[in-house]
Order: structure tokens, then C-alpha cells, then sequence
């Protein structure tokens, strides 16, 4: 978060009023500009960034219901506050009228008042511009996304290159933990997708995803998820959110988002956060089915719990989970599609053989696609995606 104090402007053409003001503000830790006439202001206003303007009401020449109108003209999102111990309530009207954010009347004898609706002006003006950030970046979200499928229903083959050119680099080594992943799809696009990343210097980022229904639809859905999960990137970058750290929050805001597009698409996903100096494991489910399987060396088993998807409900809620990574494991996550390729004929059954799969096996993401049996399945009913996670050796 950036440390500059904030920048307030008065406008006022009493000189004593404005040394009063100033020493108050700045003692408080504002940092304060000065202007005696309402020209002068609007001038400074065009010359340099204000966070908040304080102006008096009745002014020589320029009135402050005149700056008011050019400020609130050519700077739509900088609050203005009145100050002024002229007029009554019509002045005080006329003003929130002309786009004051609020009305503080002179004289002022007790300062906490002024700095109160200096606080929730301040307040506001953050909301208003976090809101505008958040629709810009949505707006420029959705083009993406609209240019995406219009690349993906023009031309499959370009569509299908940029849908894997956004999946991450396979056998990918981190501090000591080697991320290695297959896709193997149903039809030319993918609904399922895969991602690993390092968050900072002490954490690493993955998840898998399983988008209902098949082809241009669905794909797309993939590629607004690896958007929507590089702005929490970003937002973490900045020190503005620390969200991506927590798999629960993570989920229930992509929840939110998926929800609120009413695409009639909704997705399951595992998304977990390694903390490389503990070798701990903090995860949540979104519906993800069959669960990861962790094999420690001796023995596997199922990690997770029954959660529902995202996208589906907007009363969904998650919950983060933990666990400490054995010295040497492995941890296989599947998509669903595999259980449709399974020869088993109950689930539970199907469950049992992956356990025993990943329990057998020399965990290779090539041993596994062998084991499975989706080396030679042809044409497959859903995609299947693998993702294999283990110390590297």
C-alpha cells in the first residue's frame, strides 16, 4: 500500500481561516495546498493530484457553487467538501446539488467534526474508485473473453493452440517440488484445466478445474478462470489483497464471479497453497470429485471432502483445510472424467482400483496415463486431466 500522506486543497479567500485549517490538517498528517480564489484553485486542481478539495462558499469573484461546478466537471471522482459560514440550507442544497460531497459550516468548533467528514469522504472516494477498477477490469475481461471465442469459433485448431499455450510448463520444478501434468481431451477444446505458480517467495499456487458441458463454451469458461486467478496474482503483487493465500476465500470469490456472470456454466475445482519453509498443505475442494489421492510412500488415500461446485449456487461457502506434506509423497489429482473410462462397474470399486493404481505404481505422469489405460482408450467420453505432485528428487 503506498505510504504518501493525503493531499488536501484549500480553497478560501480569508487568510486567517486558511492558516487554521492548514495547521489543524497537518498536524493530523494530511499534507495541505493552499489557494486564496477559486481560480486559483481550479488551476492547482489541474496541476497537481488532490485527494480531497476543502472550499469555502463565499468567495470574491469565482464563488465556491462556481468551483464546485468546474471541479466536480472536469474531475468527476475528486470529493469536495464545503466549508463556509455564509447562507443556510438552500446554500447548503445548492452545493450537494452541484456534486459537494458534503457541507461543513463555519465556524467550526470542534475540528473531529471536519476530519469525521474528511474520513468518510476519503472513504467514499476509495470504495468509488475500487468499484470503477473492479468494472474495468471485468469489462476488459469480458473482451478478452469475447475475443477469445470469436478466435475459438473462427478457427479450432488456432483455439485449441491458445487454450494449451495458457496451460503451465510441464515438469515443472519449484523449490524441490516437481508439478507434472496431461490433458487429454473428449473433443478438440478442453473443459478441464490445470495451473501451478509460485505465489511469493514462501508459497506456490495450484488447482485443478472441471468445467460442466464440453467445446467452445466451456473452454472459454477456462480462460476467464486463469484471468480471474492472475488478478488475485496481481492483487497479492500489490500488497492490496492477500486472498490468493487462502484457498476458501479464493473459491468463494471465484464463486461470486462465476455466479454473477450467469453463463449457465459452472465448474469443480481443488485449489491448494504449499508453504515451502513448513511443507504445509492448505487446500480447498469446489465440488472437485474423485478427490486427490496422497501417498506417502506406504500408503494412499483420499484427500477432501464432499463441497459444492462453483458457480452454482450463490449461497455456496468453503472451507480451507490442512496438512504436512510427508518427507516424500505424491499427490495425484484426476478429473472426473476418468470414472468414465474405468472398466468397474461401481463407483466405489473405481475409487479402490486408483488407490491401488497410485499405491503400485512408479508415479510418473507416463506410468500412470500406461496403468490407466489411457494410452489406448481412443476416443474418450469427457476429458480426462492429470496432475502429478511430488518432491523432486
Amino acid at each position: 500500500m503506498s505510504t504518501n500522506p493525503v493531499k488536501i486543497l484549500i480553497i478560501d479567500d480569508e487568510e486567517r481561516a486558511r492558516e487554521i485549517l492548514v495547521a489543524y490538517l497537518e498536524d493530523s498528517g494530511f499534507q495541505v495546498l493552499q489557494a486564496s480564489d477559486g481560480q486559483a484553485g481550479i488551476e492547482l486542481c489541474r496541476h497537481e493530484p488532490f485527494d480531497l478539495v476543502l472550499c469555502d462558499l463565499r468567495m470574491p469573484g469565482m464563488d465556491g457553487l462556481q468551483v464546485l461546478a468546474a471541479v466536480t466537471h472536469e474531475f468527476p471522482e475528486l470529493p469536495i467538501l464545503v466549508v463556509s459560514g455564509l447562507g443556510g440550507m438552500s446554500d447548503a442544497i445548492q452545493a450537494l446539488k452541484l456534486g459537494a460531497w458534503d457541507y461543513v459550516t463555519k465556524p467550526i468548533e470542534d475540528m473531529a467534526v471536519l476530519e469525521h467528514a474528511i474520513d468518510h469522504a476519503l472513504e467514499r472516494a476509495r470504495l468509488r474508485r475500487e468499484n470503477r477498477e473492479y468494472r474495468e477490469h471485468l469489462e476488459a475481461v469480458n473482451e478478452q473473453l469475447r475475443q477469445t471465442v470469436r478466435q475459438l469459433r473462427e478457427d479450432e485448431a488456432a483455439a485449441r493452440r491458445i487454450q494449451f499455450q495458457l496451460l503451465p510448463e510441464n515438469d515443472k520444478v519449484y523449490r524441490g517440488y516437481q508439478f507434472s501434468r496431461h490433458l487429454l481431451t473428449s473433443q478438440y477444446l478442453s473443459g478441464d484445466f490445470v495451473d501451478y505458480f509460485a505465489i511469493d517467495g514462501d508459497h506456490l499456487g495450484f488447482y485443478m478445474a472441471d468445467v460442466s458441458g464440453h467445446g467452445v463454451s466451456s473452454a472459454f469458461v477456462t480462460v476467464m478462470l486463469k484471468s480471474y486467478m492472475g488478478r488475485y496474482r496481481e492483487l497479492y503483487r500489490q500488497n492490496r489483497d492477500r486472498g490468493i493465500l487462502n484457498p476458501a476465500e479464493t473459491l468463494s470469490r471465484l464463486n461470486r464471479e462465476i455466479f454473477g456472470c450467469h453463463m449457465d456454466k459452472y465448474l469443480t475445482m481443488f485449489y491448494g497453497v504449499i508453504n515451502w519453509s513448513n511443507h504445509q498443505l492448505r487446500y480447498s475442494g469446489g465440488g472437485q470429485f474423485p478427490f486427490p489421492i496422497l501417498f506417502d510412500g506406504e500408503h494412499a488415500g483420499y484427500v477432501g471432502k464432499k463441497s459444492l461446485p462453483i458457480g452454482l449456487f450463490d449461497f455456496a461457502n468453503y472451507q480451507t483445510e490442512s496438512l504436512q506434506l510427508p518427507p516424500q509423497f505424491a499427490l495425484v489429482l484426476i478429473s472426473d472424467g476418468i470414472l468414465e473410462t474405468l472398466p468397474q462397474t461401481s463407483l466405489r470399486d473405481k475409487q479402490s482400483f486408483l488407490l491401488e493404481i497410485v499405491g503400485a505404481t512408479e508415479l510418473t505422469i507416463e506410468n500412470l496415463i500406461q496403468e490407466l489405460g489411457l494410452d489406448q482408450s481412443g476416443s474418450l467420453p469427457d476429458d480426462v486431466t492429470l496432475l502429478l505432485i511430488k518432491r523432486a528428487k
